[in-house]
């Protein structure tokens, strides 16, 4: 739709991203997502944004910093070996459009670091466009306060997570494994584990497999009515195993 291409526009004209290396994909009006990211030999660093609008009239259409905007970070190696044992049929490396970026990136870290916000008033809602007429004043101070929130909040994160072995010291090590989940996307403890056996954190990860192994397989055998998917689960993870233990991995490496 061609006032949101505007719109998007004037927000890679404006936005800081560009001059720290960000590369952008065009917003896609169909999952309601347009994408920044940075390339790194190891990492992504992604942050993505949408707009407030009416499905059905489009008018008015709002920006704002803190619902619209998630960052994380996806590192081609845990992503390359978690793919070759467990294939994703969606994992592309080409990049034509925002969705395919985020299907093949999988998000090995989510950015908690952002505030959490408990009241629609705490919000920054600017109106882009409205009664037919893109209001370029108000994207611009959207764009700014898009800005000063990346700097506040995003970058510190991209800065924070340079290698997995800043994951494994600050997230598997820092937090209960219970945890783990609110910060990884997307088979979260097998993450964990590729992650532990890249950084060489034998200790915990001969005490994690082993409790997890345990783990499942006790509540496929109680019977539990997840059945269904805990056989299939635990399959994979025996896949994920062996695929490690035999050093398979080593041949991946970036």
């Amino acid at each position: 739709m061609e006032k949101l291409k505007k719109i998007d526009d004037l927000i890679v004209k404006h936005i800081n991203l560009k001059k720290l290396g960000f590369r952008h994909l065009d917003y896609m009006m169909e999952c309601n997502t347009g994408t920044f990211y940075r390339e790194t030999k190891d990492k992504y660093d992604v942050l993505t944004y949408g707009f407030g609008y009416d499905y059905r009239l489009y008018d008015p259409i709002t920006m704002s910093k803190e619902d619209g905007m998630r960052s994380y970070i996806s590192f081609k190696s845990v992503e390359k070996i978690l793919n070759s044992i467990l294939p994703d049929p969606y994992a592309s490396e080409s990049f034509s459009h925002s969705w395919n970026f985020i299907f093949y990136c999988q998000q090995t870290l989510t950015n908690e670091m952002i505030p959490n916000i408990n009241s629609p008033d705490e919000l920054t809602h600017e109106i882009a466009y409205e009664n037919g007429q893109i209001l370029d004043e108000n994207i611009l101070k959207a764009i700014n306060n898009m800005n000063v929130y990346i700097e506040h909040y995003h970058l510190p994160f991209f800065d924070e997570f340079l290698t997995i072995q800043d994951i494994n010291d600050k997230i598997l090590e820092k937090y209960d494994w219970m945890d783990w989940n609110d910060y990884f996307f997307k088979a979260p403890f097998f993450k964990a584990i590729i992650i532990m056996k890249l950084c060489r954190n034998n200790k915990k990860y001969d005490e994690f497999t082993k409790m997890y192994k345990s783990r499942i397989y006790d509540a496929i055998q109680e019977g539990e009515n997840d059945n269904l998917y805990l056989v299939p689960y635990y399959e994979n993870f025996l896949k994920v195993m062996d695929y490690l233990e035999s050093g398979k991995y080593k041949e991946l490496m970036v």
